[in-house]
């Protein structure tokens, strides 16, 4: 049988291509400037490079290259490989700050390794730098360990656990709602400058995508469930997995109206929901997350952005997912159905809205209990530091749960059962604040036409039951209106 034209003439070529494309690649992996578009590697915009020529010493440069490109064939984004050639460029600038007589890593010793420990501390980094310079480098000597990259390196040259800063556990960096409010009004959203920058706030505050992922969501990144609820789908860059997540109303229609103005934008269509806004013609690039983030900030300038105290504030895009995850626990949603809803690989990360929201809702529970009173309208008591205020933090937290009132709270413990449900504005367990106040004038104004209706077609009883009701909601009433103007939890106290 002959061979197919063209096949025998083409099949000596392809080995020598390939040979050819191997080692351009070994020469690109040999440099010490990686760029992920010269190696085949996909990356974010703004996040293709990857510099190794900070690592003054050949003996630890070339183990760095090495470990990088293996994580590369294991997965790894390569934002992540050039945080790994950072964090080895500190620990080389250490070396050479510190130990400059160690020239291999021989000389690489855990009392060295502790002498890192306090040097990053006094060169000022931040906990989170910290935590990543002596995690990246734990992993590199791991790998060196494993894989002999590094023969000479000592079996105790470790960083341990315990010794990374615990900068996980810092509190949520979430946005007060006297800020978001300003944020997220019509009015000042009007004044981002462009259409795909809006659009992009929107779903980030609704969603709590990271910024990355967000600005790297394809064209059409929305599906439908079974009751035919837009679902956002989208790949999560940091734990290298695709997610899938319910939209809220706006958010979908954000990115409706984003896909419309593509379309008007670029005719014959981008890949990105959100393509950069300028030198960008065909659409082929996508947003710049470095440049959303600096219209992000100049934006909240034009708006004259300020906190309750009225100074100046700024805030990230990143904090968006902190409010959104603040509210969502706030708002009573299980932790872990947060945790899958943000993407987070385990529940420590979640857990930082946890503490906020017991701390914030202990501070609410303290002033609501100042401002009580019962259905005789008199003031209860509390004292913060009594023995029970504990157990009653407990209760008040259950019957919350259990027992949601349009005009007040149950006072009842949630282990006994309510001897006379729906009538609560007779009930001794009732509790109620100012904040209902507008509901008890309205009820006390459509009772007594109840009371009118009921005596005139002669149901007496319904007419006595009614009146009961209006006899302690013009108790109540008068009462809250005569409690003192009360500062809301956080306020300053002057």
């Amino acid at each position: 049988m002959s061979a197919r034209p063209g096949a025998a003439a083409a099949s000596p070529f392809r080995p020598a291509l390939a040979r050819d494309q191997a080692a351009r690649l070994d020469g690109e992996y040999a440099d010490d400037h990686w760029n992920a578009q010269r190696l085949g590697v996909p990356a974010r915009r703004g996040r293709r490079a990857a510099r190794f020529d900070a690592i003054t010493q050949d003996w630890l440069r070339d183990p760095a290259k090495r470990w990088s490109r293996f994580r590369l064939a294991t997965g790894c984004a390569f934002a992540t490989i050039s945080s790994g050639a950072l964090a080895l460029s500190r620990f080389s600038a250490f070396l050479a700050d510190k130990h400059p007589g160690v020239t291999d890593e021989a000389g690489i010793t855990r009392p060295v390794l502790e002498d890192y420990l306090s040097w990053l501390l006094s060169r000022g980094y931040s906990a989170s730098t910290r935590a990543q310079s002596l995690s990246m480098f734990r992993v590199f000597s791991g790998a060196c360990h494993r894989h002999g990259w590094l023969p000479a390196l000592s079996h105790d040259a470790v960083i341990y656990a315990e010794e990374l800063p615990f900068h996980h556990d810092q509190v949520a960096r979430f946005i007060p709602e006297f800020v978001m409010a300003q944020l997220e009004s019509p009015a000042a959203l009007d004044r981002l400058p462009f259409t795909t920058t809006r659009n992009l706030v929107v779903v980030l505050i609704e969603t709590g995508l990271r910024g990355g992922d967000a600005c790297g969501l394809a064209f059409s990144p929305t599906l439908e469930d079974s009751a035919g609820w837009p679902c956002l789908r989208f790949e999560a860059v940091k734990v290298r997995a695709e997610q899938l997540i319910p939209l809220s109303a706006k958010a979908a229609a954000a990115i409706r109206a984003q896909q419309e103005h593509v379309l008007q934008h670029w005719p014959a269509g981008s890949p990105w929901l959100f393509p950069g806004i300028t030198g960008n013609d065909d659409g082929a690039k996508p947003y710049s997350h470095r440049t959303f983030a600096q219209q992000l900030a100049r934006w909240q300038r034009v708006i004259d952005l300020r906190d309750q105290a009225g100074q100046p504030v700024t805030v990230t895009g990143h904090q968006f997912r902190h409010t959104l995850g603040t509210r969502l626990i706030n708002s009573g949603v299980p932790q872990h159905v947060v945790q899958k809803l943000l993407g987070h690989a385990s529940p420590h990360m979640t857990a930082h809205y946890a503490r906020v929201h017991d701390t914030t809702i202990r501070e609410a529970f303290d002033h609501y209990q100042r401002q009580r009173v019962n259905i005789a309208g008199q003031a209860l008591g509390y004292d913060p530091d009594a023995p029970t205020a504990a157990a009653e933090w407990v209760k008040h937290n259950l019957s919350r749960i259990r027992d949601s009132l349009p005009n007040g709270y149950c006072g009842r413990p949630p282990q006994q059962d309510c001897p006379h449900p729906n009538a609560c504005l007779t009930c001794p367990d009732f509790q109620t604040t100012p904040e209902f106040l507008d509901t008890h004038r309205r009820q006390a104004t459509t009772n007594l036409r109840l009371i009118t209706r009921a005596e005139a077609n002669g149901q007496t009883r319904l007419a006595a039951n009614l009146r009961q009701v209006q006899d302690n909601l013009e108790r109540i009433i008068p009462a809250l209106e005569a409690l003192p103007a009360c500062q809301e939890p956080g306020d300053d106290q002057s």
